[in-house]
């Protein structure tokens, strides 16, 4: 195993030198399968296990089919189905923090119950808050759908899934017919999820929906649609769909045809972007934490010489590394005592967490093991894996070293900004131990920082 105080390793070769067109040699994921990856960062930001989003996407699609809705309708409510839940870490995060609540208390329990009753069990002291939370949430997860170039129809049908047959829905008590077609799918699909999910294994779940459809049609769902899934449920095929190990994936391949043939660059980049927001958001960044990281970790990685292509890949790994962190409840990061272990292994699985989202994008795997690994430390003393010196990819030392400028570069509740110079000088001090030495000493000496890039952004309130 090589010292630290070693040449940093050559960069791999992609098959692309840098003199070429900056073509895309590199598989670039589609829109569905960018949306189904992303969206089990959703579920983490809910409390959730990764898999709910793809389950009711899979429900709901399955319905659309069966009520043979045209191939436009079925591509709004495939998308608005994975990003039902869009708006739930930006809405919530601020109240997790003060009540000190975790997200599955929000956002958990049996959709049979109307928001004040689950509000006031949630917090009786605070039940218009909770109401709120819920009401705002479908407003911001309107907003990401919009952010993330996606239609009317899409952000339509996910501001009005909550919305329920009888009136008693938020945010706009809609009745009847005048719900969205796409947001009642997605409205039933999500209530059939919860409900199976809720049930303490497949055979006892299988055995009872039925009679709970039966039971909220009319109130909670619209009858006709509450009845073509009790036809839908008691299919063989339906169970083992949803309860494939691979659905993620398989969602993604289900996507109406149309929606299959979008993939580009720009699409990727919009995804990370968007994704990288949520994730400053939810774990108290600085404003344009993932921006700024990507940035540095650019400009080392064109120190290093570096493909464009390689460069590229590693800027869009470095927006999204604390992705992760929308699977950490908003009370652990705002914590100011001392983490218990509990909390501490929280906080360490963010890592994986990142690593678990971006590894099912075909094409992508050493993308998501760059993320995974950014808190990795020559000295093997990092997490999650412990890995030591070269055993760590030289793309998730860089991010690292990037994480690590840009946090001590801007402010934080509990201290101002660091100079560019004293900044650096926390960086030498954890040369070969914390971060990897010849990097530091290339950021700290070659001028890869820029005035540009240490601004010390506000943090956002």
């Amino acid at each position: 195993m090589a010292s630290s105080n070693q040449s940093s390793p050559a960069p791999r070769k992609t098959g692309q030198s840098s003199g070429e067109a900056q073509s895309w040699a590199l598989p670039v994921p589609s829109r569905p399968e960018l949306a189904s990856a992303f969206a089990q960062a959703l579920d983490l930001a809910e409390g959730r296990e990764p898999g709910h989003a793809a389950r009711v996407c899979y429900i709901a699609l399955n319905l659309a089919k069966s009520l043979r809705l045209p191939q436009e309708e079925q591509t709004a409510v495939y998308y608005a189905a994975l990003l039902h839940d869009a708006g739930a870490a930006p809405a919530s995060a601020e109240i997790c923090r003060l009540l000190n609540l975790n997200e599955e208390a929000i956002f958990g329990g049996p959709p049979s119950k109307l928001p004040h009753q689950r509000a006031f069990e949630i917090a009786p002291h605070n039940a218009a808050v909770i109401v709120e939370v819920w009401r705002s949430h479908l407003d911001e997860g309107e907003r990401v759908a919009r952010d993330l170039g996606f239609d009317t129809a899409v952000q339509q049908a996910i501001a009005a899934h909550h919305e329920r047959w009888d009136g008693q829905g938020y945010p706009h008590s809609l009745t009847g017919h005048g719900i969205p077609v796409a947001g009642r799918l997605i409205a039933a699909a999500d209530a059939i999820e919860c409900l199976i999910s809720l049930e303490p294994n497949p055979l006892t779940a299988r055995r009872n929906i039925v009679s709970q459809l039966a039971e909220h049609a009319g109130t909670l769902l619209d009858a006709a649609l509450a009845q073509k899934a009790a036809e839908l449920v008691r299919k063989d095929t339906f169970w083992l769909g949803l309860h494939n190990d691979a659905l993620t994936r398989e969602v993604a391949a289900s996507a109406p045809s149309r929606a299959r043939e979008d993939r580009s660059l720009a699409d990727l980049q919009t995804f990370a972007r968007v994704f990288a927001q949520l994730a400053d958001a939810k774990g108290e960044h600085t404003t344009l934490h993932g921006d700024r990281t990507a940035e540095i970790a650019g400009r080392v990685g064109e120190q290093l010489g570096l493909p464009e292509e390689r460069r590229e890949l590693l800027r869009i790994a470095a927006l999204v590394h604390d992705v992760g962190l929308l699977g950490v409840p908003a009370r652990v990061i705002a914590k100011p005592d001392i983490l218990s272990l509990s909390e501490m292994e929280s906080m360490r699985r963010h890592p994986s967490y990142s690593q678990l989202v971006l590894e099912v994008l075909p094409g992508l795997e050493d993308l998501a093991l760059w993320a995974g690994a950014h808190h990795e430390r020559p000295d093997g003393k990092g997490y999650p894996e412990m890995l030591e010196e070269d055993d760590i990819p030289v793309e998730a030392r860089i991010i690292a070293l990037a994480d690590t400028y840009v946090a001590l570069t801007s402010s934080r509740p509990y201290r101002q900004a660091l100079s560019e110079e004293d900044a650096q000088q926390v960086l030498l001090g954890g040369a070969g131990s914390q971060l990897d030495k010849k990097l530091v000493q290339l950021l700290c000496g070659n001028g890869v920082t820029s005035s540009r890039s240490a601004l010390r952004l506000r943090r956002k309130r």
